[in-house]
């Protein structure tokens, strides 16, 4: 069963979130019946043993890295130990995407595993920073498992989750965000169902499978499909956690009003892009100019961007056309810093009003290509 993708779904969402309202409206905590709400879902959604089992050994597993080196941390800072206990936390999610190549790992195949992957990585890291200072296995695990967003994101991070279950919200505050979530719920519904269904019904489906207009065609309504489908699942995802008294950060932000490729992506799957800038991005960039890798700061910057861009197509998937996706983009984020830092005529470009609605049409344009290379029509 995939969340939110059909009525026996939402028939269980019914049955976890109406007890949650009640709670959360008598001043209740929530943060037992959430995790205890989590533990029935993802139970309904992994059908069969061997997708439970699974489940429990990737909990096993990042539960045990996560807590082993919160334990080690405190005697030893090498980031060499960090890395081990990255590319374990790691291991599953590989083993996923090689199955492009070995079809037989397949069978580790997880619902989710990719966000699920980096909210552990990102608990790691910040153990190592020394920002996360002591771990509760029922926080812990409510937050790596939680299931509103382990299909689809957003990626949430530990101290911000962990402040939320802190809290007891009062009955007022508690109605307002539930009723904020409700609506988020009901919206991303429309998105996904009535707005996304309709474009793969009545455009991209009645296109032909081949020819210029078709591919240009495809291009346009495949990107309009991705925002509906995926903010949808982003917006419904986000209503849940409300209604648990978990306020996950938004994923999109009017994505197609940006001005450039990093306005762009910092509109777009936010929650995935933020990540991937400060725990790839800045600390790459970061140890370069302190290692003098290269000659310039900008070099590191520009290698950074593409570093960043080819890894965020890599966890999408290890195919040609996510791959290459993840490289254009890479590109596209270099050439806008090179823009901003060698142009200055660029970013006053950016601050007019009537200059800036080109810079739009050339942006949705950037992406829309991107897109039609993600989708594979192309490879």
């Amino acid at each position: 069963m995939t969340p939110y993708s059909g009525l026996p779904f939402f028939c269980i969402l019914v049955t976890v979130l109406l007890p949650a309202a009640i709670l959360g409206h008598l001043g209740k905590r929530l943060r037992l019946y959430g995790l205890l709400a989590t533990v029935l879902v993802l139970l309904a959604v992994f059908e069969g043993w061997k997708a439970k089992l699974l489940l429990l050994a990737f909990w096993a597993l990042q539960t045990a890295l996560c807590f082993a080196y919160l334990s080690i941390r405190k005697r030893c800072e090498k980031r060499w130990v960090l890395w081990l206990f990255l590319l374990a936390s790691l291991a599953p999610m590989l083993l996923v995407k090689l199955a492009v190549f070995m079809p037989k790992l397949q069978f580790f195949a997880i619902l989710g595993v990719s966000y699920m992957t980096f909210r552990a990585m990102q608990v790691l890291i910040e153990t190592y920073d020394g920002h996360i200072k002591a771990l509760k296995l029922l926080d812990f695990s409510y937050f790596l498992l939680f299931f509103p967003s382990v299909a689809s994101g957003p990626i949430d991070r530990y101290r911000r989750f962990s402040a939320d279950l802190a809290k007891t919200p009062d009955p007022e505050a508690y109605d307002k965000l539930a009723l904020e979530g409700f609506w988020k719920l009901m919206t991303g519904a429309f998105y996904n169902f009535v707005a996304g269904n309709l474009i793969l019904q009545y455009w991209l489906a009645a296109l032909p499978q081949s020819g210029f207009g078709a591919t240009v065609g495809y291009m346009y309504g495949y990107t309009f499909f991705m925002f509906f489908n995926f903010a949808g699942y982003s917006r419904m995802a986000i209503g849940s956690a409300y209604l648990l008294g978990i306020k996950l950060p938004e994923n999109f932000n009017l994505p197609f009003l940006s001005r450039d490729m990093k306005d762009f992506w910092s509109r777009w799957h936010i929650s995935l892009s933020t990540w991937l800038r400060d725990y790839v991005y800045t600390r790459f960039c970061t140890q370069a100019l302190r290692k003098k890798w290269f000659g310039s700061g900008r070099t590191s910057s520009y290698l950074g961007y593409f570093l960043t861009m080819l890894l965020m197509g890599a966890w999408h998937g290890l195919t040609p056309a996510y791959l290459i996706y993840g490289a254009y983009h890479g590109v596209l984020m270099s050439v806008n810093e090179l823009l901003d830092t060698k142009w200055k005529r660029f970013r006053k470009l950016k601050k007019n009003n009537a200059f800036s609605i080109l810079l739009v049409f050339i942006t949705f344009h950037l992406f829309s290509f991107g897109l039609l290379i993600f989708s594979g029509r192309l490879i």
